[in-house]
């Protein structure tokens, strides 16, 4: 049995206080959530920029060998316009234009395709860098903001911390040191209002005689199940 009155009104000074570092860290988390997300997306771009250099040198390559390809198609239709060229070596000079100018259109029709490519890359590029530049300057308001109002929280917990401090000075040590050892295992809440036959932090069901013995004062009892203090505020028989 464990004398828990002057513990309840501590206990929600500590949750109290919990609760506000857990506003904390949830402000803290919004802000590197937003900065990742940026992160990822500047990133993206990054990749999308490499895909559009290597997409331009791969058309100027292109265009490179189209043009050698076009010169090397005239310089054949040049040569059969000459006099005196055998059956065989006219026949063959056909046979090679007609090789160059199917190269010739396969490479003209990837070029089109490249140069459609990077002009979706271009506009899409563009516009995710404005959109990333817009998201920066909107997360720099948001971390101002953030912690104005951290600020505002950690000022209400040194409040919240002296009041614990005064009010920690009307409990009996041992009680104390008590409490702090279980709210240090749990993390959390230890003690427990009951009102059912079942204990509220692990919802185990209560032995009778652990039920018989807290019904009957109104002091707090440990579960045996997870240690939490339960004290009982149901009706009595």
């Amino acid at each position: 049995m464990i004398q828990c009155k002057t513990l309840i009104p501590l206990q929600e000074l500590d949750l109290k206080i919990d609760a506000a570092n857990a506003q904390i860290e949830e402000k803290k988390q919004k802000a590197l959530r937003m900065q990742t997300e940026i992160d990822n997306d500047a990133a993206l771009l990054e990749k999308k920029q490499a895909l559009l250099k290597k997409i331009q040198l791969r058309r100027r390559a292109a265009e490179t060998e189209f043009e050698g390809l076009n010169a090397a198609v005239k310089s054949s239709q040049l040569k059969l316009a000459s006099a005196g060229i055998p059956p065989a070596a006219y026949s063959a000079l056909e046979r090679e234009i007609v090789v160059q100018k199917a190269k010739t259109s396969e490479i003209e029709t990837k070029i089109l395709e490249d140069m459609e490519k990077i002009e979706v890359l271009d506009k899409d590029i563009e516009k995710g860098l404005k959109v990333v530049a817009g998201r920066r300057e909107h997360l720099v308001q948001v971390k101002a903001r953030l912690n104005d109002e951290i600020l505002v929280i950690k000022k209400e917990i040194e409040i919240l911390k002296t009041q614990r401090g005064q009010c920690s000075l009307g409990i009996e040590t041992g009680i104390l040191e008590k409490y702090e050892e279980l709210k240090k295992k749990r993390r959390g809440q230890v003690l427990y209002a009951c009102e059912n036959p079942a204990c509220p932090a692990c919802g185990m069901g209560l032995p009778a005689g652990f039920l018989s013995s807290l019904t009957s004062h109104d002091e707090a009892e440990s579960c045996s199940n997870c240690d939490a203090l339960l004290y009982w505020t149901g009706l009595r028989d």
